[in-house]
């Protein structure tokens, strides 16, 4: 296996375990008790809606997705440099959580209308951690000209 994929394979598991490690800490210390004051359903309805306990497996499937995809997105833009890859990986994470929210949103009762602006800015700031882990490990060895 040659240095790069090696590096690729490396970079997308430490963005997943970078993202879930982060995601979980935030929700659970900051904004689980904060973003519940704006549920627009019932506790009887979340209860219906939710699985529990959670599906790991399919949890860690899709952060790994999000771990590929920021791996992805800095290999091929090239931002190699930390805060290159912090800044791509916060501009996707943005843009693709304002398609989530707001679709969610638009068409379904889950989630407020602040529910979704704080979460799109937490997600976006989560990603500046994702996207500075795997452009550390991206990085070629020699020194790498923009």
């Amino acid at each position: 296996m040659n240095s790069s994929l090696k590096r690729f394979i490396i970079a997308g598991f430490a963005g997943t375990i970078t993202v879930l490690i982060i995601t979980i800490a935030t929700y659970a210390a900051f904004f689980h008790e904060f973003l519940g004051q704006f549920l627009e359903l019932s506790e009887e309805t979340i209860a219906l809606i939710s699985r529990d306990p959670v599906n790991v497996g399919t949890m860690l499937m899709a952060n790994l997705a999000h771990g590929f995809l920021m791996a992805t997105v800095i290999q091929w833009g090239k931002f190699f440099r930390p805060a290159e890859g912090a800044k791509a990986a916060a501009i996707i994470a943005f843009l693709t959580e304002i398609y989530f929210c707001f679709s969610q949103y638009s068409i379904m009762k889950t989630m407020s209308l602040v529910s979704a602006i704080v979460d799109t800015i937490m997600w976006t700031v989560i990603n500046l951690a994702v996207g500075a882990v795997v452009a550390k490990i991206l990085r070629p060895s020699v020194d790498v000209e923009n």
